[in-house]
């Protein structure tokens, strides 16, 4: 049947080997808002371990994150994929993004909510593995459907079986590592596995602190007004550890008053539920390093940290990692996921690689590869660079935004 991608009420009616589907196509912030039971018990359903895939994530994002001025404009398009009886069997938490946001020189792109440098970790479609290749259809359909209204489509990070349940070619084909820990039944035996070069970083960190007379503690915080207070200990301290010289870089992720609004709202909104941890390692009483983390289906996603630089001699973050870990054990929990990106803080643990797969899907009209093309060689002279340090702030994604993390607590 006929669709306007730009109505939520509207479907598209598909039907392959393995049944029919319809597909309902979000729009409006209050249709986003009644979304929300139904997101929910899909990613229940669907066993992810992601808690970029929830509906408080991609809610929270576009409360505080998403732009609507004339140089960059965000779109609600959240495709939801429903079964012959109306059940959502399948999420895909998309946005419009047009830039700029009228004319004929328009780009408009579609991407998961999240377009975000470092944020939004990973992406894709919420839907329960059987259904994968069924909900993954619908969607091409959709996109061949409406293909006059985007140009592009960019798979972010998702699944590495996205290449072949997409079914069309990509381009800019990349893939990205994360790192997930099988835990064992206990602390002991788990570290019985760990290679010589940890157990030797577990034993300094432990001895180092004895020996200087400091006791520690570690500190869950659960409830939301516990992690609202605690919040604040860790942007200080995420935004030491990236002002750090002489070691790997690490940005400042949470920079902005926005970020920060943005890191507050998804963290209270997900420990109403039991899915938001903050972690506190305490040094003679002082908090010196902390890390956010979210437990989902029997699993642990270590997210963003911080720790104060002057406690570096003791390697407070590996003395953080390890209780973190014990902790999860206590609690009964299968893995740990230690987030995407390959470094030592990772690998050292042992923990299996996955890939992620990020590429883009071009739209078949012309005039869309063309601009593919013409943004890809701007991209190679270095032009979006020098654009974005000369163009007026409302053509490119703010960084200083309105709302604060004040706004969010009050």
């Amino acid at each position: 049947m006929p669709v306007n991608a730009r109505a939520g009420t509207a479907t598209d009616a598909c039907r392959s080997d393995a049944g029919s589907w319809s597909i309902q196509i979000i729009t409006r912030s209050e249709e986003f808002q009644a979304l929300a039971p139904q997101w929910r018990a899909l990613v229940l359903a669907s066993g992810t371990n992601l808690p970029f895939q929830t509906w408080e994530w991609s809610n929270s994002w576009w409360r505080y994150l998403r732009e609507d001025g004339p140089g960059v404009r965000d779109l609600l398009r959240v495709c939801v994929v429903r079964s012959a009886t109306g059940k959502a069997i399948g999420i895909a938490p998309l946005m419009l993004t047009e830039r700029p946001s009228v004319g004929p020189l328009r780009l408009r792109t579609l991407q998961f909510i999240g377009a975000d440098p470092k944020i939004t970790e990973l992406k894709s479609v919420i839907c329960h593995p059987d259904d994968a290749q069924e909900c993954y259809a619908a969607v091409q359909a959709h996109l061949a459907h409406t293909s006059a209204e985007w140009d592009w489509m960019k798979w972010d990070a998702c699944e590495p079986g996205v290449l072949t349940s997409v079914g069309k070619p990509l381009l800019g084909v990349q893939t990205e590592p994360a790192y997930v820990l099988a835990l064992a039944p206990t602390w002991h035996q788990l570290k019985q596995g760990f290679r010589r070069n940890i157990k030797e970083s577990l034993r300094h960190c432990y001895n180092s602190l004895k020996r200087d007379g400091l006791t520690f503690q570690l500190d869950v915080l659960e409830e939301p007004p516990v992690i609202a207070l605690g919040l604040p200990d860790f942007f200080r301290l995420h935004a030491a550890r990236a002002a750090l010289t002489g070691v790997p870089g690490h940005p400042d992720v949470f920079v902005s008053p926005q970020s920060q609004a943005f890191l507050t709202d998804v963290c209270l909104r997900l420990a109403e539920r039991g899915g938001a941890k903050l972690y506190q390692l305490r040094v003679a009483g002082r908090v010196v390093a902390t890390r956010v983390a979210f437990e989902m289906a029997d699993s642990l996603y270590m997210y963003y940290s911080g720790w104060d630089p002057g406690y570096s001699k003791y390697s407070v973050m590996t003395t953080l990692h390890a209780e973190i870990i014990q902790h999860a054990i206590a609690r009964g929990l299968s893995t740990v996921h230690l987030s995407t990106g390959k470094d030592v803080s990772k690998t050292r643990w042992g923990a299996q690689e996955t890939r992620y797969v990020s590429g883009v899907q071009l739209s078949p009209r012309l005039s869309s590869r063309a601009k593919y093309v013409a943004y890809q060689a701007g991209l190679r002279l270095g032009l979006a660079e020098t654009a974005r340090a000369i163009a007026p702030s409302q053509f490119v994604r703010r960084s200083t935004p309105g709302e604060t993390a004040l706004a969010v607590l009050s």
